[in-house]
């Protein structure tokens, strides 16, 4: 009897010990994740915290700007198993072949948002999870103009009052594409009258940004009035003055996508696959959400007006969205930058 009782005890510790295993079989493993410094505490309770504690591995965020991200995971692509950032520098990684393809059919919430975002970069690439739309923000207290369109901008009663993204900003060609829109241009075909444009907006340009938190301090100091930033960006300023107005220009929305993609060389493909596919997940979707991070992609995270205000949210906005074309980019971009420090770089 007491050996029955043993085998028994033993078998129970063994189904124990494999329950355990198969709740968090990613136990010892490291995910190492460069990802956006903006919002890093809400990225910590919604993300990586809950994926931890469900998969049993360790996070570590590698937390840079954009452009530094792209110089690190490109000179040293084996610290990295999966990084999270904006269409333009997604596309400048996949040149330099440091992003992996990834298997789909791993991907279980794959289904669940919108198909524009699925594969924003091809069919065996990564997920878009959020979408960010370019509008203009202005200061209500200081700002006198009327604003409805990028056109407005160069009114000249806006005289050092404005900040527009740089070209090496991930909002840089979104701007491009909307200033050439604006005034019935077309990038790759017409640059330099699109550049005389900028040229004529230059009066009103205070500072060409790659950081939008120092945009969103050069408002709230009161060194700019005027500001064209990405609809998360909004949000955050909004939270610290009220003032604050943002507009969506009658030219349209211009949109780009952040998106999470694997490193090729990651050694540990079916954890970070799995990542990914939390990132896109409802809970995930509906928090970042609700604390006001980003835009969800699922068409079953369902806002209320308060809740989604200012995001790039529901579908009749999200068919509205104009994209930026990447292969003209691409192209183009050595060339837009030298032509556009030659116009900002002397006040």
């Amino acid at each position: 009897m007491k050996k029955l009782a043993s085998l028994i005890l033993a078998l129970v510790l063994v189904l124990s010990l494999s329950c355990a295993i198969a709740e968090k079989p990613y136990e010892g493993q490291t995910l190492t994740v460069s990802n956006f410094a903006f919002n890093g505490e809400l990225l910590q309770k919604n993300i990586y915290d809950p994926f931890m504690e469900m998969t049993g591995c360790e996070i570590v965020v590698d937390a840079a700007g954009n452009a530094q991200r792209v110089t690190k995971i490109t000179e040293s692509p084996e610290d990295y198993d999966v990084v999270v950032i904006g269409d333009m520098f997604v596309k400048q990684l996949m040149n330099e072949g440091v992003i992996d393809t990834i298997d789909t059919s791993k991907l279980t919430n794959l289904e669940g948002i919108y198909e524009s975002a699925r594969a924003p970069m091809g069919a065996e690439y990564g997920p878009a999870y959020t979408f960010n739309r370019l509008g203009i923000v202005y200061d209500s207290a200081y700002c006198d103009v009327e604003i409805k369109s990028f056109a407005d901008l160069w009114n000249p009663e806006l005289e050092d009052s404005i900040a527009i993204p740089d070209m090496t900003a991930t909002t840089g060609p979104m701007f491009y594409f909307a200033v050439a829109e604006t005034f019935g241009l077309v990038p790759g075909v017409d640059d330099e009258a699109i550049f005389a444009k900028l040229a004529e907006l230059k009066p009103n340009v205070v500072n060409t940004y790659t950081s939008a938190n120092n945009t969103i301090t050069m408002l709230n100091q009161g060194e700019i009035s005027v500001a064209v930033l990405l609809d998360y960006s909004y949000t955050t300023a909004k939270n610290a003055n009220p003032d604050y107005i943002w507009i969506d220009p009658v030219e349209g929305s211009f949109a780009a996508y952040n998106m999470i993609n694997l490193i090729a060389g990651s050694d540990v493909k079916d954890l970070a696959t799995e990542f990914i596919n939390y990132y896109i997940s409802y809970d995930v979707q509906l928090a970042e959400a609700l604390d006001g991070v980003d835009s969800p992609v699922r068409t079953d995270v369902v806002l209320t007006p308060e809740q989604s205000a200012n995001f790039t949210y529901g579908e009749e906005m999200v068919a509205g969205l104009k994209f930026v074309d990447w292969n003209i980019i691409t192209e183009n971009q050595a060339k837009w930058i030298e032509m556009w420090n030659s116009t900002f770089s002397v006040k």
